[in-house]
């Protein structure tokens, strides 16, 4: 999320509460926010149902559209995209000071409202960095209908919890949030409206808090091929790239896990 509340401050996940200066939030729109509250602390769930469903589908029918030529085309595609969405992940972490992007399910929080950087072209751009890195695990399948229904579903799910985030965000911020959304878009960015972050990049910090998503995208896509050459009478076996690729980032992973639990080194100073 974009932010977390003023010095020391914690705001249970609960009921929105009454806008000072335009009054409690209406009808569906407080339902909106009800259920975006409820499901801020289950969103680790989404990931894991949306990886069934993508291997049941491929079990169920592992030719990609197109045809078994078409096979490289669309892996091709779902890596890039995948490594886009990893991309955005880790540019906006590497670039956010200390406390403004926080990972627990329990509460929102916001000790201040990050406005530059990534956050000055776009309002949810972790979010918009998991959507693109699942379209690719999609994008695998090549299935143009599974890439439609997971669109459709990441935003039915993540759209009540950025309205939450937001209105939370309102409520500790008031008209600097307002001057914020008024000429920020909340998904798809703007580049025009760049304002540079207090804090310089920090490829260590973005690795380190956010290895967890990169090795997600390697296992997925892996499992993906998996059942895949599976269910396609190719044996349940991976070929010498997919095996690599594994290897690859099973490898990074457990080496950023060590140094992450062991040692400082992926610490920024500055944050």
């Amino acid at each position: 999320m974009a932010a977390r509340a003023g010095p020391g401050q914690i705001a249970r996940v609960s009921d929105p509460r009454p806008d000072p200066a335009h009054g409690p939030t209406p009808g569906l729109a407080a339902e909106a926010v009800r259920q975006g509250r409820w499901l801020f602390r289950r969103r680790s769930w989404p990931p894991v149902l949306l990886l069934a469903c993508v291997l049941a589908a491929t079990a169920l029918d592992p030719v990609p559209a197109g045809g078994p030529g078409a096979r490289g085309a669309w892996v091709a595609t779902g890596l890039a995209l995948g490594l886009l969405g990893l991309v955005v992940r880790g540019w906006t972490v590497g670039l956010v000071p200390m406390g403004t992007s926080g990972r627990g399910t329990e509460r929102l929080r916001a000790e201040t409202l990050n406005t530059r950087g990534v956050y000055s072209v776009v309002r949810h751009p972790l979010y918009l960095g998991a959507f693109l890195l699942w379209m690719g695990v999609v994008a695998t399948t090549g299935r143009p209908a599974a890439l439609l229904v997971t669109a459709l579903s990441f935003w039915l799910y993540y759209e009540r919890i950025m309205l939450a985030e937001e209105r939370y965000l309102l409520e500790e911020h008031g008209e600097a949030f307002r001057a914020w959304a008024e000429r920020t878009p909340a998904f798809l960015p703007r580049p025009g409206g760049w304002v540079g972050s207090p804090h310089p990049f920090s490829l260590r910090y973005a690795l380190g808090r956010d290895y967890p998503a990169l090795y997600a995208f390697v296992a997925a896509t892996t499992a993906v091929e998996l059942v895949r050459a599976g269910a396609a009478g190719e044996g349940w076996r991976l070929a010498t790239a997919w095996l690599a690729w594994l290897g690859a980032g099973t490898t990074v992973y457990v080496a950023l896990h060590a140094l992450k639990k062991r040692t400082r080194a992926l610490e920024a100073p500055d944050r």
